[in-house]
């Protein structure tokens, strides 16, 4: 025999997968949630700078003797649980229905994605049912791993697809923590939500969602944005051609070299967190905190500008004992969004030098003036000077590497100004 206690979310298991990701720096708290402009109803609110996500979520909780337990009891109730998510989706997208028509309209250039999270554990039974209530309350319980794939949503749960920016898009709990450890960034995630989508509404099989993630980390669709980007980059001459490397990972037949250059992309990916996380670290400790305006723009990057800026850093070690001597700087855009513009500046070794970490700090607003005075066809969005201060390890023959960040918004400036930049950069580089 076996019996079913549907709880409402458990906020920790929910709350813990949130404060392990970056979804932490976009939840929306309870007050704003229930804010006019935002669907209300729903148990997570996440506002990315590209989209906003709502989460709707299910804790369940499955009573069964051992023996009881088997794919197709499991089956149905994956089943029960997801039928319950689409109606109180459904119930919650009609009640919202007026808002929703005008928050569309206001901002229709803003994807909205609904997504339902369940969770499924089984607390076994080994007694007499007179004594159920005390073994369950005292039972551990073990979760349950699934997934659904398109075949579930063709015969045991149909959704609505009639509107496709209105789809529940439905995952486990398990595997949606998966996808946020795979896809890092709020822009990444969104493009598999909306390859995701596209699936469901275009009626295309696929065996899982994993199976599907590394589908979409192998396809064209994760590379599209930054070949949008550099063809816009491109388009104003900022860089001279779309980097061969996209284009043959993007073509069909290349599963094989955009998997290695995936595998690239992520490990580059986590070195990059780890200098970044360091760099956090050591503001807040030495009572200088990043400002938040700051860490939220470098975290709403993409994987794929994460690993060019790496790029750039390990190439550091090919570098002439010249150069590392008087310091020297590297360009770089985000792939990401078009306008947001990197100058990495390796410090000197010499303290001497106008490049020295000391001189840099001090003077990153005048830096960071005459890169704006520079980069006016177009004006850019945003600015950053990322130093790297790169320094020998006293144990070894390693280097360790520290990063800095400031930070500056793009600005029109007018010709006389830019004119009198131009002669502060020639003096700094006699200098």
């Amino acid at each position: 025999m076996h019996t079913m206690d549907n709880q409402q979310v458990t906020p920790s298991i929910w709350q813990q997968m949130i404060q392990q990701s970056f979804l932490s720096l976009y939840d929306l708290s309870e007050k704003k949630i229930t804010s006019p402009e935002y669907f209300q109803g729903y148990d997570f609110v996440f506002k990315f700078s590209n989209a906003t996500v709502y989460l709707i979520v299910n804790d369940v909780v499955m009573q069964a003797s051992k023996q009881d337990i088997d794919t197709t009891q499991v089956r149905t109730w994956r089943k029960e649980v997801v039928n319950q998510l689409i109606k109180q989706h459904a119930h919650l997208y009609l009640k919202n229905d007026k808002a929703i028509t005008h928050k569309n309209e206001a901002t229709s250039n803003k994807p909205v994605y609904f997504i339902g999270l369940t969770s499924l554990s089984v607390q076994h039974q080994d007694c007499d049912h007179n004594d159920l209530q005390n073994q369950y309350s005292s039972s551990p319980s073990y979760a349950v791993g699934y997934e659904y794939g398109s075949q579930f949503f063709a015969e045991d749960c149909v959704l609505d697809l009639d509107d496709e920016h209105s789809v529940l898009q439905v995952f486990s709990y398990q595997n949606f923590a998966e996808i946020l450890n795979q896809l890092v960034t709020p822009s990444d995630l969104t493009a598999y939500l909306a390859f995701h989508r596209s699936k469901l509404t275009g009626f295309e099989t696929f065996a899982d969602e994993s199976t599907l993630l590394v589908q979409f980390l192998q396809s064209p669709d994760f590379h599209h944005r930054a070949i949008e980007i550099q063809e816009q980059l491109v388009s104003h001459e900022l860089i001279t051609q779309i980097e061969p490397r996209l284009i043959k990972a993007a073509e069909p037949n290349q599963t094989e070299f955009a998997a290695a250059l995936m595998a690239e992309i992520q490990k580059n990916t986590r070195m990059w967190y780890k200098l970044f996380n360091s760099l956090i670290k050591s503001c807040y400790e030495a009572g200088n905190p990043l400002p938040k305006e700051q860490v939220d723009i470098l975290v709403d990057e993409s994987m794929y500008t994460y690993a060019c800026l790496i790029e750039k850093i390990l190439a550091h070690r090919t570098i002439d004992q010249k150069s590392r001597w008087t310091g020297y700087v590297r360009h770089e855009h985000s792939y990401n969004v078009f306008g947001r513009h990197y100058l990495m500046v390796f410090y000197a070794q010499d303290s001497n030098s106008s490049l020295s970490a000391d001189k840099v700090r001090a003077g990153h607003q005048d830096l960071l003036f005459e890169l704006n005075a520079q980069m006016q066809q177009p004006v850019m969005q945003e600015l950053f000077l990322i130093g790297i201060d790169v320094r020998p390890c006293e144990d070894s023959v390693n280097t360790e590497v520290y990063l800095d960040a400031f930070h500056q918004h793009g600005s029109l400036i007018d010709a006389n100004t830019q004119r009198l930049y131009q002669k502060l950069a020639q003096l700094r580089a006699q200098s």
